[in-house]
Formats: structure tokens, sequence, C-alpha cells
């Protein structure tokens, strides 16, 4: 099992020097690729969008178990005067 440490060594520092010049040379050839400007949005300009709610509770693979009451989550729980 010794003899087998040098020769597996060399393959995969090989394969980390040759995946670190393969990531190198992908972003040298890829500096030249325009993307689409996005119009930068200031104060002084009308607002035409709706308004966008994202929330982590209703996404499946992320919500909670439902040994929770709504208020838990759904800002319910708050109290004071704004």
């Amino acid at each position: 099992m010794e003899s087998l440490i040098v020769p597996v060594g060399i393959v995969v520092t090989v394969l980390c020097v040759l995946t670190v010049l393969g990531c190198v040379l992908s972003m040298f050839f890829s500096s030249g690729v325009k993307r689409p400007k996005n119009d930068e949005y200031t104060l002084d300009q009308q607002w035409d969008r709706a308004p966008v709610l994202f929330s982590a509770t209703d996404i499946e693979p992320m919500a909670l178990a439902r040994h929770f009451e709504p208020s838990d989550t759904e800002g319910g729980a708050a109290h004071g005067t704004w």
C-alpha cells in the first residue's frame, strides 16, 4: 500500500495542475464575451415594475415542517408600534 503513495500523489497533483490551468485558460478566453448591460436605476426615475415578494418558507425543499404556528415565520410575532 505504501508503494502506491507516490504514484497516486503524482497523478492527483498533475490532475490538479491541469484543472487549474484549464480554469485559467477558460477565464482568459471568456474575457472577450460581451454581456448585455443592465440600465442602472436612479431615484429620479419613475419605478414601473411590479413588486416581487419571495418567501423562503414557500419553497418546498426549504419549507419548514408544519409543526410551527403561522405567526412564527410570517411576521405575526412582531410587536410594537411603527
